[in-house]
């Protein structure tokens, strides 16, 4: 099976690099004007939380329907596991950490995340194996 290098970009994998980049950007922007974490930053972070899941789930209901990914296993899975825990993680942190560096750690975790999409969405598709 030969793929090119965009034919993983399927809208779920599209939705969750953009709003994760997009999330990071916010964030980031928010960090460097010196706020804390607040409605904005937490719930956009909220929101590229629920579009992983569905992203997960994603991969999860193709599994279970008998299609297998063209990369390791293994190595999927530990993608879809840490793109979960991620932005929750973030979340956490940033709740305890109210300064400019709670913003800053949730924009990491969302640039993280969405690269993480990318790498794992490659990985199904074989990109780069």
């Amino acid at each position: 099976m030969s793929t090119t290098t965009t034919d993983y970009l399927d809208p779920w994998t599209t939705l969750c690099l953009t709003l994760g980049l997009l999330v990071a950007a916010v964030c980031v922007i928010a960090g460097l004007r010196g706020h804390a974490p607040g409605r904005v930053t937490m719930g956009a972070t909220l929101l590229l939380q629920a579009a992983l899941i569905g992203f997960v789930l994603r991969y999860l209901l193709a599994s279970l329907g008998g299609q297998s990914p063209v990369g390791p296993g293994w190595e999927l899975w530990a993608y879809l596991v840490t793109i979960l825990m991620l932005p929750a993680l973030g979340l956490l942190w940033a709740r305890d950490e109210q300064s400019r560096w709670g913003v800053l750690v949730l924009a990491v975790a969302a640039f993280v995340a969405a690269v993480m999409c990318a790498r794992a969405a490659q990985i199904w598709a074989g990109v780069g194996m």
